[in-house]
């Protein structure tokens, strides 16, 4: 190298150079040439043949054979000899019937059977005995009906007389019915006396033998009197 650069001329090696930056100008105008392209190439669309698939048609049916009947003898066949029937008869046998030797003490006990218990017969207690109570007054009588409780009417003509009654008194203690068993000789003076009487009375209730609230029935009488 040290030769060729003495001999050469200066502008041969001016020559040369220029080639060389030459040479490297296009190939770099190539390089960015082909880095500017854009775009994708899409691979060719594959092309499927298709065909239509007829399946075979099915086997035909094997033909029934047809078995021909066995051909007839020429001749029958002989016949076996039947042996002479002969049967013997054993002789017959006397059976004895054997009975076990048994005591003539014997007795036939029966199979034991459960007894049962005896259970306590329960007798029910019987209530205590109560004497029956009457109905009473629960209020004085002599305030059921007092002069103040005269009719007018009663007044004007001066009606008197004494009215028995009785009643009939509910469990609860309240009068359910009232009759006259003896007239005042005026129906007003008897109307008005069991009128104020069921109207004012209150009894305590009768009892039975048991102790138990029942109806019960109560007597008295009234004198209707005009004061002076």
């Amino acid at each position: 190298m040290s030769y060729a650069n003495t001999t050469a001329s200066p502008a041969a090696r001016l020559r040369a150079a220029s080639g060389v930056i030459a040479i490297h100008a296009l190939v770099g105008a190539g390089v960015v040439a082909g880095l500017t392209i854009t775009g994708t190439i899409s691979p060719p669309a594959k092309i499927v043949d298709t065909f239509d698939v007829t399946n075979p048609p099915p086997p035909p049916p094997p033909e029934p054979q047809v078995v021909p009947d066995p051909a007839p003898l020429p001749y029958a066949p002989p016949a076996a000899p039947e042996p002479p029937l002969r049967l013997d008869r054993p002789a017959p046998i006397d059976v004895v019937p054997v009975t076990p030797n048994m005591p003539t003490d014997l007795v036939l006990v029966p199979p034991p059977r459960a007894i049962p218990a005896p259970t306590p017969a329960v007798t029910p207690s019987a209530p205590p005995a109560i004497d029956p109570v009457s109905a009473s007054p629960r209020n004085g009588p002599a305030g059921w009906i007092t002069t103040n409780d005269y009719a007018r009417s009663d007044l004007v003509r001066e009606r008197e007389g004494t009215a028995g009654y009785r009643l009939v008194i509910g469990s609860d203690g309240r009068v359910d019915a009232c009759e006259i068993t003896r007239s005042s000789g005026h129906s007003t003076l008897d109307r008005n006396t069991c009128r104020l009487i069921e109207r004012r009375a209150r009894f305590d209730p009768a009892k039975n033998n048991r102790g138990e609230t029942t109806v019960g029935t109560y007597t008295g009488s009234v004198t209707w009197q005009i004061p002076e």
